[in-house]
């Protein structure tokens, strides 16, 4: 049952306590109407928009997140992209091992859209956007989710609420640090 509450969190990548404010202006929302989760988030990153787009389509550099064993890319075509990822989760005693497919379409250099197309959740699917900024670019994720569990919703409520500000928090630190390592197809 675990795996269907981290099913979402799986193609989010992380499991990293964060203390202190959230960098770069962090700002992570959920809600839920009946069973179907909407997560909006966004954060400020150095990156040039070229970067941040090379960031967010490096999928096997996933392995770099806390948590993430295995993230293997398949590329299908010029934009279309399945990726193979395996993560470990910790909620209190328990250790999960999760897996997904998730099938990503690339538009190049505004963002990237995704949908599970294997995975314990009934749906997900979601997109990054880049917008340019004076400092470099922000990242904003839409995403919708809806659990396959029995597990009562007001558990999963808190769990989707206090977790994803540690994982949001970790792409964007992880974005952080990507940026000294310029593709050489980006001119800032």
């Amino acid at each position: 049952m675990a795996k269907q509450i981290l099913c979402l969190l799986l193609a989010m990548v992380a499991n990293v306590a964060w203390s202190g404010a959230p960098p770069h202006g962090l700002q992570v929302d959920v809600k839920r109407d009946g069973r179907l989760y909407t997560f909006h988030a966004s954060f400020a990153t150095s990156l040039s928009k070229c970067a941040a787009y090379h960031y967010l389509t490096d999928y096997e550099a996933a392995t770099n997140l806390p948590g993430v064993v295995k993230s293997e890319a398949s590329r299908q075509s010029a934009t279309r992209v399945m990726v193979d990822r395996t993560a470990d989760e910790h909620i209190l005693f328990f250790s999960v091992r999760l897996h997904s497919v998730m099938e990503y379409t690339e538009k190049p250099f505004d963002g990237i859209t995704f949908t599970q197309m294997q995975g314990d959740s009934k749906t997900f699917q979601g997109n990054w956007d880049i917008e340019s900024n004076q400092q470099g670019s922000t990242l904003r994720f839409k995403g919708t989710w809806e659990p396959d569990t029995l597990i009562p919703l007001f558990i999963i409520d808190h769990f989707a609420k206090n977790g994803l500000i540690d994982k949001f928090s970790a792409i964007a630190q992880l974005a952080e640090k990507r940026k000294d390592i310029l593709p050489g197809s980006c001119i800032n």
